[in-house]
């Protein structure tokens, strides 16, 4: 197992500079990037989300090629392995030209060169490894074991337009739950300046929204800003059940395609997304209100003039995730929200570009409108299905925790991709609901007795994240191989 590096890419340097005191004080950092965008080896993720597309049989590619052009068939991915050693235990290919069976070990790098980086060339517990999986397509390393192969993921990837990184969930798959004992880093802190502590959570912070901005500033490279920005936002809104159906159907309705129908007709918006996403309702039910079999009905109206031109492109249903939802996230009700961002009068991109960056107070409210006050079909307004009565009160298409990770994940991040100044919005980010990591990461490093307003700002939830995926993620219980409390000592030692 290894880790990579990143360095601070110069355009966004400036606009989060608490995050190079993050990065400063890691050598080697961990889960990032080494080159820039302009360097030609670029990959804004880390070894942990390839791992997932190489356990995953729904992302990793079916068609796979060893560094010398020959196919190799992954009967079985491997065993997971959370100890020291390669990343995945007794994996089975069938490799070509002569259909050889082998078992054995893989380890996963984004660089071939990370094989020699990281010592593996003599630590006998990497003698068995069969395959290495790299990101980039590079010179297979000499000291590779004399049988294993090399397979490079970034051409099968890339040629699959309806994947991204962005979808996955890195903590949905195995890591080593961290030790109910206080952890080192935690000792690192006990006593510290409360000053300190914060400034740490605030650098690690920024670095989180500078790696968002980075991996923005790439996709704007390659699809323009319009169409990433409502890419983006798309995906937010398939929360964590229908994230990848909402991103695919934002790449088959593509931002041109909708505003060039629909431009300032939501409900034209809506009957389209909801017609490509399969899930207009047939026809309306015995058992529905008045209202609501008049609104289906005029949806289809709708549908049926654009139908003929989208037939062949409707997502599949087993793309959605319907049961075990909260009623308030169900697609139907999200895809309407989307309607209203997306299909204005006035361009979503044009509008958020335009607000002053440099008034919070201003621009935060300004932002949650551009979100929130749409003309969004007002049906949902008062429901949660096509069957249910409404409700006496109004129901938000996008709830209060919804609109605030979209302003955070998202809206800061993209502007400073777009170049936009957003160093004065940093220090007053709306908070996100507390989740099971942020506690975690918080108990870790502060202690169970902590004062949990050190962290509620949102930049310092944040930080709790990204030292979560950067060291709790990939260490687990195993902190004695843990990089971050010796950088911490060098830090705590600071004042901010």
């Amino acid at each position: 197992m290894g880790r990579n590096s990143r360095n601070m890419n110069h355009k966004f340097s400036a606009q989060f500079a608490g995050a190079a005191r993050y990065t400063d004080m890691l050598e080697p950092p961990p889960s990032g990037v080494r080159e820039t965008a302009d360097s030609g080896r670029f990959f804004p993720y880390s070894e942990r989300h390839l791992q997932c597309v190489w356990a995953d049989e729904r992302y990793r590619p079916e068609v796979l090629k060893t560094s010398t052009g020959d196919a190799a068939l992954v009967v079985s991915p491997g065993r997971w392995n959370l100890e020291a050693g390669p990343d995945f235990r007794d994996a089975v290919l069938i490799l070509a030209p002569d259909q050889r069976r082998v078992q054995g070990d893989i380890e996963v790098h984004i660089h071939p060169r990370d094989w020699n980086h990281h010592g593996h060339a003599d630590n006998p517990a990497y003698r068995n490894v069969i395959a290495h999986v790299t990101w980039f397509p590079e010179r297979r390393p000499a000291s590779l074991p004399s049988k294993a192969v090399q397979i490079a993921l970034r051409d099968p990837i890339s040629a699959v337009p309806t994947f991204s990184f962005d979808c996955l969930d890195l903590t949905a798959y195995p890591y080593a739950s961290v030790s109910r004992k206080r952890p080192p880093c935690g000792r690192v802190l006990t006593g510290r300046d409360p000053d300190i502590q914060g400034a740490i959570l605030d650098a690690a912070g920024e670095e989180r929204l500078r790696i968002k901005a980075l991996r923005m500033s790439e996709s704007i490279r390659k699809q323009g800003p319009e169409q990433v920005l409502y890419e983006e936002v798309m995906t937010a809104l398939g929360y964590k059940h229908n994230r990848s159906a909402f991103r695919n159907l934002a790449g088959t309705v593509t931002h041109e395609a909708l505003t060039e129908t629909c431009a300032g007709k939501p409900r034209d918006a809506y009957a389209l997304l909801m017609g490509v996403a399969g899930l207009l309702p047939s026809a309306p039910q015995p058992h529905w209100d008045e209202e609501a079999t008049r609104f289906v009905r005029t949806l289809w109206n709708r549908w049926w003039r654009m139908q003929d031109a989208w037939s062949s492109r409707i997502l599949a249903a087993d793309q959605w995730t319907r049961s075990g939802l909260r009623p308030q996230n169900h697609p139907a009700r999200r895809l309407a929200a989307a309607a209203g961002i997306f299909a204005g009068k006035r361009s979503f991109h044009e509008a958020l570009t335009s607000l002053n960056t440099s008034a919070p107070e201003r621009w935060f409210p300004a932002a949650a409108g551009l979100v929130t006050d749409t003309p969004a079909p007002v049906f949902w307004d008062q429901r949660l299905s096509w069957g249910r009565s409404p409700v006496k009160s109004t129901i938000a298409l996008i709830g209060d925790s919804r609109l605030n990770a979209i302003i955070i994940n998202i809206l800061v991040p993209f502007l400073a991709a777009t170049g936009h100044d957003i160093t004065a919005l940093l220090a007053h980010l709306p908070t996100e609901s507390s989740n099971a990591l942020t506690r975690q990461t918080a108990h870790a490093l502060l202690g169970r007795d902590h004062n949990p307003a050190l962290h509620r700002t949102g930049l310092r939830r944040q930080g709790l994240l990204q030292v979560f995926h950067d060291f709790c993620l990939v260490h687990g219980a195993d902190c004695r191989n843990c990089p971050f409390p010796e950088a911490l000592e060098g830090f705590a030692g600071k004042r901010p």
